[in-house]
């Protein structure tokens, strides 16, 4: 292949990465919830509980950003030693029922030790928008389960492409201590929650460029491909030394 030809083609993909990498931050990301996501309201918009020797608060030594984080924790076993803090309700709009892809996301860290196969719970759960059916949820583990333990920095869990069941309106965000799993291991910290969706505009961009990409490859291949073929039949009318 002829050096120019390379040096199109690399330029070709290289547009290419510079419009995919950006679209992202191009897609217009629309705040779904929730609002007071990282306490810097204290508890509003929250509802916490607790039973036993399990705790929750409103911790300003150490959060993730601003001033406050939201902070659980249970060092006693058995059942009834349990804590929660539960976002109120907040409408999924363009991303109910399924309609767009949703991204979740927070941040979070364990300052002791996690003992042995115990873990707080983080729900992302899905309701109509009175919050009286309730659709669906996803649930994610953090603790032993993702190999946390005496952290000296925040960590940030982001989950995309998350789609609400059918007839979903609303959701909230719910995190567990000691209830569906063992939890003695101390105090976590929950800071920086969001939920969000695309805008048209970016939803739309997406699938452009999602499209452009198979094609732009399709002719790549195609293009190398007969360059090569020229040059081989090009091979027979070579002259041949004397």
């Amino acid at each position: 292949m002829q050096p120019e030809r390379i040096i199109g083609l690399v330029t070709l993909w290289l547009v290419i990465a510079a419009l995919v990498a950006p679209a992202g931050a191009m897609a217009g990301l629309i705040r779904l919830g929730p609002s007071n996501s990282g306490a810097e309201h204290g508890s509003d918009d929250w509802y916490f509980g607790t039973n036993g020797a399990a705790w929750v608060s409103l911790d300003h030594t150490d959060p993730a950003t601003g001033e406050y984080d939201f902070a659980i924790g249970n060092n006693t076993a058995g059942q009834e030693n349990r804590a929660d803090w539960r976002s109120r309700l907040f409408p999924l709009g363009a991303a109910a029922n399924g309609a767009r892809l949703i991204t979740f996301s927070f941040a979070y860290k364990f300052p002791g030790k996690i003992n042995r196969r115990e873990n707080l719970q983080v729900f992302l759960r899905f309701f109509d928008a009175a919050g009286t059916n309730f659709y669906g949820q996803k649930i994610f583990r953090v603790g032993f389960h993702t190999g946390d333990s005496n952290m000296v920095n925040y960590r940030t869990m982001r989950i995309t492409d998350i789609i609400a069941p059918r007839k979903a309106r609303s959701a909230d965000i719910w995190i567990t201590a000691n209830i569906w799993e063992p939890w003695t291991s101390g105090t976590g910290r929950f800071d920086d929650f969001s939920v969000t969706t695309v805008s048209w505009l970016g939803r739309t961009l997406l699938v452009v460029l999602d499209g452009m990409v198979p094609g732009l490859l399709i002719i790549t291949i195609a293009v190398m491909k007969s360059r090569r073929t020229r040059v081989r039949k090009g091979a027979y009318n070579l002259p041949r030394k004397s």
